[in-house]
């Protein structure tokens, strides 16, 4: 049993409507992670690659059902943290929160540096921290202003990416039955097997693609921040959420072998989207350039969605508390959390001295540290959901349940925790991970103090 609060406790108007919700679960799924990043997960992985977004949309499909049926079970919770309190208890939920806030502000620095990498293929001179503290700044003053401005701005972003995407495959389609030939030979499916076989990388490339791909899925569960927010969320989030798998086929895997036909895959560049390449190289007059407007765009969206659920997390760690920290960014001004917006912009705003100080390997270092904070918490998320199904009657369930509880839910926690393990071995992503693992104790060790001296 659901309960639906449609005043909303906490202050937060439902301006969003039902096509909003769909468009942005549909378009949270597009993003850097596929449009740049993918670059990055084929040449290590090769062909192989497709598998992986396979096995990983999995076990985030199962992640998200978890997380549905958390949310439906209480709308009047206007975050996921509000049920790691409840269910783990409120110094997990303090640390959880934290953490969950940061690595939203991570992975927005992440598509602040794409948006760098992807001007350049107009400009190839221009500075790559300009077109993002020029989109953070735009951004944060559309969503000071409405929810539901956010909405229809992600609504026509999502719009724009998914005809894109969807015209893309139909043209490789069409491309690939043709016979046509590119820059780089003909448009055949050979192409997946032919340099080196399907696991051309071995299985040590094999495993080196995941984190990546990872990261492509990462804010997946953005349609979930949207429930204290959606005019009618009891219906929209369950169809959200089950469509997830359709999404994962079609924007993900079809796309990838879209341009795996058309680019061998050891031909694929890592300095600019796949999507541009592969459009490019078909021949067609502005291709090039009409992906790349897409591919920005789709950074736009997302790091507008970024801030967005940026700013909702702080205020929902800061909400009801009564220190000065949570006076000023647990409150709402105008319906809209508009301090912790604010700040969650500002701290963005640093991925511009990251990419002056580390620069070309930016991304991939921004990348995969959100990658490993969003690990940690997503297995923190299904040990919420595993709480709250042993500590509720079975006739209080929702409808909406987890298939397979608990196997399912442990099984998904496995899968993450190897993850982890996986980019502790890979020296790539060391570094990353470590620096997640040591965040995540000084959260805990300061919220013990914290605590400590308030006793």
């Amino acid at each position: 049993m659901s309960k639906e609060d449609p005043k909303n406790s906490t202050g937060y108007e439902r301006t969003l409507t039902n096509a909003h919700i769909q468009l942005i679960a549909l378009g949270g799924t597009i993003g850097t992670g596929l449009f740049l990043g993918v670059g990055n997960s084929i040449q290590a992985a090769g062909p192989s690659v497709i598998l992986i977004y396979i096995i990983v949309g999995i076990f985030l499909f199962l992640l998200m059902r978890a997380l549905g049926e958390l949310i439906v079970s209480d709308l009047s919770k206007h975050t996921y943290i509000d049920f790691i309190e409840k269910y783990l208890g409120n110094d997990i939920g303090h640390i959880t929160g934290y953490l969950y806030w940061l690595s939203w502000i991570t992975l927005g620095m992440a598509e602040m540096t794409a948006l760098g990498i992807y001007f350049q293929y107009w400009f190839p001179h221009l500075p790559t921290w300009i077109p993002g503290l020029v989109t953070i700044v735009a951004l944060l003053f559309i969503n000071l202003l409405s929810a539901r401005l956010f909405g229809n701005l992600e609504f026509s972003f999502a719009i724009i990416k998914i005809v894109t995407i969807i015209a893309f495959v139909l043209l490789v389609g069409f491309l690939l039955i043709k016979g046509d030939q590119t820059n780089f030979g003909p448009v055949a499916l050979d192409n997946l097997v032919k340099h080196g076989g399907f696991f051309a990388k071995g299985s040590s490339g094999f495993w080196s693609g995941f984190q990546m791909v990872i990261f492509s899925f990462v804010g997946v569960e953005l349609v979930g921040l949207t429930a204290a927010e959606a005019q009618n969320p009891q219906t929209t989030i369950k169809k959200a959420i089950n469509e997830v798998p359709l999404r994962i086929i079609l924007f993900y895997v079809l796309a990838i072998v879209a341009i795996l036909v058309v680019i061998p895959w050891n031909k694929v560049a890592t300095n600019s989207s796949p999507f541009v390449q592969a459009l490019g190289a078909t021949g067609i007059r502005n291709a090039g350039s009409i992906i790349n407007f897409v591919v920005i765009s789709a950074a736009v969206s997302s790091t507008n969605s970024i801030l967005y659920s940026a700013g909702r997390i702080l205020f929902s760690v800061s909400f009801d508390g009564k220190g000065k920290w949570s006076q000023t960014f647990g409150h709402l001004r105008r319906q809209l959390p508009q301090n912790a917006l604010m700040l969650s912009a500002c701290l963005m705003a640093i991925a511009p001295i990251i990419i002056v100080v580390i620069g070309d390997q930016a991304f991939s270092f921004i990348s995969s540290t959100s990658t490993s904070m969003f690990l940690i918490i997503w297995c923190l998320m299904l040990l919420t959901h595993i709480a709250y199904r042993k500590n509720t009657a079975p006739d209080q369930l929702t409808e909406f349940q987890m298939p397979g509880f608990p196997y399912l839910d442990y099984a998904t926690i496995l899968f993450f925790v190897s993850m982890i393990v996986l980019l502790l071995i890979l020296p790539d992503n060391r570094v990353s991970m470590i620096a997640a693992i040591v965040l995540f104790a000084v959260l805990a060790a300061s919220t013990k103090i914290f605590r400590t001296k308030q006793n």
